[in-house]
């Protein structure tokens, strides 16, 4: 199964969560994108600096969602916006959702940019609580 998270800019939180992702659902394929991701660009200090303090992989560089992407099995937004835009943009695709909506979790993945550690980490938290529901739904 292919699964792709997106959210903005492709360098904090679908990252994080394409991380989270390969870790606890290692039986798919998973990836992320950025709506309005410049291609190539690392993802944040902050988001790095995390995942290797907790050990997990590190996706290389920011990628922007593109037409052939929407051939994945699920694609999980970080916020509504996000969704209606893929939605409104990409021919409106049954397969995606929020990630909080599709594993029943009120709100939306609050966006960590220019905020410090504790922010990302609380960004991170939210993250891991969604994933870890998600594998348990897919299995």
């Amino acid at each position: 199964m292919r699964i792709i998270f997106v959210c903005t800019g492709n360098t904090c939180r679908s990252p994080m969560a394409e991380s989270l992702g390969s870790y606890y659902l290692p039986e798919h394929r998973i990836e992320s994108r950025g709506l309005f991701a410049m291609e190539g660009d690392p993802i944040s200090h902050h988001s790095k600096s995390l995942l290797e303090q907790m050990g997990l992989p590190i996706p290389t560089f920011a990628q922007p969602l593109q037409q052939s992407d929407l051939e994945a099995d699920y694609i999980f937004t970080m916020t509504a916006a996000h969704k209606q835009l893929i939605l409104n943009n990409y021919s409106g695709k049954a397969n995606v959702y929020t990630l909080n909506e599709f594993v029943n979790i009120n709100g939306e993945i609050a966006d960590p940019i220019g905020g410090d550690s504790q922010i990302y980490l609380e960004t991170f938290n939210q993250l891991k609580q969604a994933i870890v529901k998600l594998k348990v739904m897919l299995n």
